[in-house]
């Protein structure tokens, strides 16, 4: 099935919505939009006027002791007000599930699928989509090859 458009159709609830917080937690970077939240796993940049600020792929610089102790985390802290605040003004979800967010303050937040399957590997979540305090619907779950969403318990 083609879930590109449906997809996009579900993620424009975000768009008018401020993106309130940005936290992270190993390689995984959890972004708010008001009452909204998107977990991303896969490769995701967070772009400013074509600059990289930071990606998921900067917490692989760390000290093996501390989680926090890596460039993600860092270039996360040093960017955070240049990040928050924007409101999201276009969402776009291309054939491959690859998602991105557009925000007014110049973020633009690129998420790329990985689309392998790996002879010794069952798919894993890329990225997820749903409402922050209830889990209510709709609850997207975006995996390698496939996509959930569920739309009632």
């Amino acid at each position: 099935m083609d879930y590109q458009v449906k997809l996009t159709e579900q993620l424009q609830i975000i768009v008018g919505k401020q993106l309130d917080a940005i936290h992270l937690a190993c390689e995984m970077m959890m972004i708010s939009f008001e009452e909204y939240a998107l977990h991303t796993q896969c490769l995701t940049r967070i772009v400013y006027e074509n600059n990289i600020l930071v990606t998921t792929l900067d917490y692989q610089s760390w000290d093996g002791e501390d989680e926090s102790h890596n460039d993600e985390w860092y270039f996360v802290e040093m960017y955070r007000e240049k990040i928050v605040g924007g409101i999201v003004t276009s969402v776009n979800v291309n054939s491959a599930h690859d998602l991105l967010i557009i925000l007014d303050n110049g973020i633009r937040i690129e998420m790329f699928v990985k689309n392998g399957y790996h002879h010794f590997d069952d798919e894993h979540e890329q990225w997820a989509f749903f409402k922050r305090h209830d889990h209510a619907f709709p609850y997207i779950t975006v995996y390698g090859k496939t996509v959930d969403i569920a739309e009632k318990w």
